[in-house]
């Protein structure tokens, strides 16, 4: 069995780190660095990361940070060109992070070509610093979050890791017990006291110790409130083409080929196992979680919260929201953890008022129950993934399927009810197929034109399918600014610290062509710069 790969790039500075980690356990770069090249973002960017994330770090774990947020409060770049495309037999389920001074970026893939699945690439010359062919197919679910020493953290199969920055080699490795085979575990956050927070796929939330990966408390979801998971979407597998399937072989392999199917179960519906989507943890010690509910056909956002000491943490129950099953949105809030906002299996957005809910002072008169403040019922579609909620409060979500009637709607949250700020319709076949990340001026994903053949199920199977990675005005929801890809993505178009644009692909779309001649789908990471 392989296992890490020795690093291929060593600049002096990387060595010189190296050294002083092995002396003092810090990763690439120390916060304040006095003697460090200033960034773009300090110019262009008000950020203020709270601890222990990075101070300048523009997207340090999924959805960017513990709030998944999805927005940046950067004014980023309104035209780009693609740089270089690297690990293009690697598919990646999610966004990809960076170091805090920007010069690597890390993701998880699926196998490729050699066989491994956790990168680190130099965001200068896109050549791979080093990569790990042992971790389990899982660690595809999840992203590689970065501390403020820039020190590395992920879960994987049934395991929470510290991986070293500067070689990806393990730190530690924790198992989390009780983690069902269905479904998965999708990656983990820092909460407001420094340590780790994550859900397995059975619904056991767990709070582990960020230095040494002790377990410091652990609360069983179901079992505290009887919940069980969402029927698990099953893929019409059988009726779908034999080329089809030859194309996600491609990208998975024989050896994970099931793991796939299952897991694109639960993109496009419930996977069958307990968590649907990343957990949200708040400025209010608490954690915000979604997946299972009442019955198998309702699903529920789940607030506890974090009790005790820092040192000597405990978990709470605190109040469930039911909503239709099978989210995959996961909850998302705002910077001072009062507003939390996520969509349902139905793809409604539900807008939460927090210390309602925590003090019973919401509709529902159940201390336990909470009700939302508003819902965003949109007139078709799906929602197949996150949200996003800007700083002033404004909630940009899209719409996907045969079904849909605007493709991006912004959403002003007045309190006890909402303004539609725009609505954008690109056209009869178009479609976002990433997660939107909005900066102060701008947002950006892939739309796509999926021209439709036939409905089969959860999956729209297309007749052909083209791309590009775009700029949208954040004021008038209007495209200004093409530049072709030749993939769907499901993630996100993110911006780094140093300014520059990246995206990971994971086909689907591709794959799913009803076409025998059509292209193969094409992994990897993209780098896009600014225009001059």
């Amino acid at each position: 069995m392989r296992g890490v790969e020795p690093m291929r790039i060593a600049a002096p500075s990387s060595v010189l780190v190296a050294a002083l980690a092995g002396c003092g356990g810090a990763g690439s770069q120390p916060p304040n660095d006095p003697e460090a090249e200033p960034l773009w973002a300090d110019e262009h960017c008000r950020l203020a990361n709270p601890a222990p994330y990075p101070p300048t770090g523009t997207y340090m774990s999924n959805h960017v940070g513990r709030e998944n947020s999805n927005a940046i409060p950067c004014a980023g770049p309104r035209a780009f060109d693609l740089e270089w495309h690297v690990l293009e037999t690697h598919a990646s389920a999610q966004p990809n992070t960076f170091a805090p001074d920007g010069k690597t970026t890390y993701l998880t893939t699926t196998p490729g070509d050699d066989g491994c699945n956790a990168f680190a690439v130099d965001t200068e010359t896109g050549e791979v610093v080093w990569k790990r062919c042992d971790l389990p197919f899982g660690v595809l679910a999840s992203t590689i979050d970065v501390d403020e020493r820039g020190d590395l953290f992920v879960t994987a199969g049934n395991t929470a890791r510290a991986l070293d920055p500067n070689t990806g080699a393990d730190r530690w490795v924790t198992e989390l017990p009780n983690t069902s085979g269905a479904g998965a575990t999708y990656g983990l956050k820092f909460t407001v006291d420094g340590h780790l927070v994550t859900q397995v796929p059975d619904g056991t939330v767990y709070l582990v110790q960020r230095t040494d990966g002790k377990i410091l408390a652990e609360l069983s979801v179901p079992g505290e409130t009887g919940f069980v998971p969402a029927e698990p979407t099953t893929l019409p597998v059988e009726m779908t083409p034999a080329y089809v399937l030859a194309r996600l072989r491609l990208l998975v392999g024989d050896k994970h080929y099931d793991e796939a199917i299952a897991g694109l179960g639960g993109l496009l519906g419930a996977s069958g196992g307990f968590a649907d989507n990343t957990v949200c943890t708040t400025a209010r010690r608490q954690v915000l979680t979604v997946g299972g509910g009442p019955d198998k056909f309702t699903g529920a956002a789940v607030a506890l919260d974090i009790v005790g000491t820092v040192d000597e943490p405990g978990l709470k129950f605190r109040w469930a929201m039911p909503l239709a099953a099978g989210s995959a949105s996961s909850v998302v809030a705002s910077s001072d953890g009062e507003r939390a906002v996520l969509g349902d299996g139905n793809g409604h957005i539900h807008m939460i008022d927090v210390p309602a809910c925590d003090d019973n002072t919401d509709a529902d008169p159940e201390p336990d129950r909470c009700a939302p403040a508003w819902v965003f019922e949109h007139p078709g579609g799906k929602l197949l993934g996150t949200v996003a909620l800007d700083d002033d409060g404004t909630v940009y979500a899209f719409t996907t399927g045969a079904e849909r009637v605007e493709e991006i709607y912004a959403l002003r949250d007045r309190g006890d009810r909402y303004d539609l700020k725009w609505a954008s319709d690109f056209g009869p076949i178009a479609q976002m197929t990433t997660v939107l990340t909005v900066t102060d001026d701008a947002i950006y994903g892939v739309l796509s034109q999926v021209e439709p053949l036939v409905t089969v199920g959860a999956l729209t199977l297309p007749k052909s399918v083209r791309n590009e990675a775009v700029v949208i005005d954040k004021e008038s929801g209007v495209v200004v600014h093409r530049e072709s890809t030749p993939d769907s993505s499901l993630t996100e178009l993110v911006l780094s610290p140093r300014g520059e644009l990246f995206l990971t692909a994971l086909g689907l779309y591709e794959i799913l062509t009803l076409d025998p001649a059509g292209r193969d789908p094409v992994g990897g990471l993209r780098k896009y710069v600014a225009r001059e």
